[in-house]
């Protein structure tokens, strides 16, 4: 079985259920979703042949990060998501890392308990990670319906924390489009139910889908100022040329305000997990 399947990198095994359908890749549709623009998408298999790879590469990596490429827990794989997490923790002996924006519902939670315990039991982490891009209404395309509400995704984190997982808050990436006030605000709300934020900066290809998705009215002076050409993904090896908007304002912003909060922040995933092992876990 290939590597290429899925992403390694000698730290992290970056997995996901693959496609939604033939017609479908994933059942949210985020404006400024890598896949649309040249992220490799990984495979459809199912779960024996994931775990497979798994363990097959188990030498080559030290967490497993779940949803690189789509969201696995998205209605209507949540239930099997679940089914490959709780496989994964007791086959690999490993930390877990997963992403969603979804919500669960009661028999979700009381899975995931069972998963916290299981690596609580263990010694290892089980990483949940609930993304937030924005705040506010006003860029509510950047992520349309059935993504659920900010808020609702926060009540996700608080309930997450509950449990006893390692919570982590994904306001990635980064977008000029939104206010670097409503990164405050979602950690404002989000105070007490995270032991992580991550930010990132933002890829785009010019004149590509993300681009007209994300700028319908086009780039102006502002953003192209903090905007550099001709860069290669970091956590993908797609032979794309992206374009990066960074920002040292919101960047220097939202890690000050996690530091007021005692929240460790990067805007590298390996390196506040590293961070967090070391000085909390």
């Amino acid at each position: 079985m290939s590597e290429k399947l899925f992403f390694l990198d000698g730290k992290r095994a970056m997995i996901s259920l693959g496609p939604l359908t033939t017609n479908q890749y994933c059942p949210y549709k985020c404006a400024f979703c890598y896949v649309q623009d040249g992220f490799k998408k990984y495979a459809n298999l199912d779960e024996d042949a994931i775990l497979k790879f798994l363990i097959d590469n188990r030498a080559h990596y030290n967490i497993i990060y779940v949803s690189g490429d789509t969201d696995s827990f998205a209605p209507p794989r949540t239930n099997r998501a679940l089914s490959l997490i709780e496989r994964i923790v007791l086959e690999t002996d490993c930390d877990v890392l997963f992403t969603t924006r979804t919500k669960f519902t009661e028999d979700n939670y009381d899975t995931l308990k069972r998963i916290i315990e299981e690596q609580r039991r263990t010694g290892n982490h089980l990483f949940a990670c609930i993304s937030i891009t924005r705040y506010s209404d006003e860029v509510s395309y950047l992520e349309p319906y059935p993504i659920p509400t900010p808020e609702e995704r926060i009540k996700v984190l608080k309930r997450l924390k509950c449990l006893g997982a390692t919570t982590v808050l994904a306001m990635r990436p980064f977008l000029p489009v939104v206010s670097v006030q409503d990164y405050l605000t979602i950690l404002e709300k989000s105070r007490g139910y995270i032991d992580i934020a991550l930010g990132e900066c933002f890829y785009f290809i010019p004149g590509g889908k993300i681009y007209k998705r994300v700028f319908p009215n086009g780039i102006n002076q502002s953003i192209a100022r903090n905007v550099t050409h001709g860069n290669k993904m970091i956590f993908d090896d797609n032979d794309e040329d992206w374009d990066i908007w960074d920002s040292s304002e919101y960047e220097d912003t939202v890690r000050n305000k996690c530091n007021e909060l005692n929240i460790i922040f990067s805007m590298h995933s390996e390196e506040a997990i590293e961070k967090y092992i070391k000085t909390r876990g």
